[in-house]
């Protein structure tokens, strides 16, 4: 059952079990439902209806159906950088860039509805991300693994994050679109490019 990892940082006094299991009921069905059908193909008695609830349940967690797919997102991103970070986290530091692609394209293809849920919520909700929020940690990836495997220090990653965060997200879209496109095997070429082109010399 989904729980909403932003949670505990509302400065709102905790809800009741009762009510936490609500809220993550609420999730876990507008994530099924923007997969499905997308933003503009949901609407909030639908996500009552699948859920069991009433609408002023559902405008009792979220205060509109922004704010709700915002939560959502929030939840979707938690349990990404959770999973992909547990498989860096494992990971020898020069081999962590590839272990990034890799995670990140099999978290999406484990989880297709996260995919979709992803790019609906970046489009119609309310959270805006940094730009810098995006591709910064995989310039932090490529900077220690260079370091790590003494290759020349290289000053402008920048670049190199925003293709490396682009083929991915080109993939996991792409897979999403055509089942029997081969995500894993283009995983594999964005890791043979990142070791060719950015970590090698």
């Amino acid at each position: 059952m989904a729980q909403d990892p932003a949670e505990a940082k509302t400065g709102e006094p905790a809800l009741t079990f009762t009510r936490r299991a609500r809220r993550a009921q609420i999730i876990d069905v507008t994530i099924e439902l923007l997969a499905e059908h997308g933003y503009s193909g949901v609407s909030l008695s639908q996500i009552a209806d699948r859920a069991g609830v009433t609408k002023p349940t559902v405008l009792y967690h979220f205060t509109d159906k922004s704010n709700l797919v915002s939560g959502v997102y929030r939840y979707v991103l938690g349990a990404v950088v959770e999973s992909v970070g547990d498989a860096i986290e494992s990971a020898e530091v020069g081999d962590r860039p590839g272990v990034y692609v890799r995670s990140m394209v099999n978290h999406f293809l484990r989880h297709p509805s996260h995919a979709r849920v992803t790019i609906e919520a970046r489009i119609h909700g309310n959270e805006r991300t940094e730009s810098s929020a995006r591709w910064q940690p995989v310039a932090d990836l490529l900077r220690a693994a260079r370091k790590a495997l003494g290759a020349a220090e290289s000053a402008e990653l920048r670049t190199a994050a925003l293709i490396i965060g682009g083929a991915i997200d080109a993939v996991v879209a792409e897979a999403a679109e055509d089942p029997q496109f081969d995500a894993v095997a283009a995983s594999e070429e964005i890791v043979e490019l990142i070791e060719t082109r950015y970590l090698a010399g």
